[in-house]
């Protein structure tokens, strides 16, 4: 009798500790002062990309917008997106009334990275590849494989 009672205590610690790490992961609300810094940040660059913005513009290099503003803007709007995706280090989902942001930022910035692509010279203003990540998903966020080397500009020469 005395072990059950001792089983039984194991197994509700047991229990308890796993709930507990469960909801430590995923509070049920936005209330930590962390994800509402995070909130605010995500937020505040969202409105100052699209305070930037002009959206019935397309990107060129003849006028000023499109080489000194834009490049700005995109990479505005990307880190919004990004920062907005670091809720979910706080709770599964993106709570539904910040979704639109995140998707509007993201479409955004990738059409005015695609559209400056096409002119300038050298790597891409931000990673095109980027998606909100995956929660649901095995493994949340998959790695890129690594950049392909350049080949050598000076290849060895063979010994024999």
């Amino acid at each position: 009798e005395e072990r059950r009672a001792r089983r039984a205590a194991i197994a509700a610690r047991h229990a308890a500790e796993k709930k507990a790490a469960e909801e430590a992961r995923y509070p049920k609300e936005l209330e930590s002062d962390e994800a509402e810094a995070i909130r605010l940040c995500g937020l505040e660059l969202y409105e100052r990309g699209r305070a930037a913005d002009k959206p019935g513009q397309v990107p060129s290099p003849s006028v000023k917008w499109g080489v000194m503003d834009a490049p700005r803007v995109a990479m505005s709007l990307h880190a919004a997106a990004v920062v907005l995706d670091c809720l979910k280090l706080f709770m599964p989902q993106l709570p539904a009334d910040l979704l639109p942001f995140q998707r509007a930022a993201h479409r955004r910035s990738n059409d005015l990275a695609k559209h400056m692509q096409n002119y300038r010279v050298g790597e891409p203003i931000l990673p095109l590849e980027w998606k909100p990540a995956d929660m649901s998903a095995a493994v949340p966020v998959p790695c890129p494989p690594p950049p392909a080397l350049p080949p050598s500009a000076f290849p060895s020469a063979p010994r024999r």
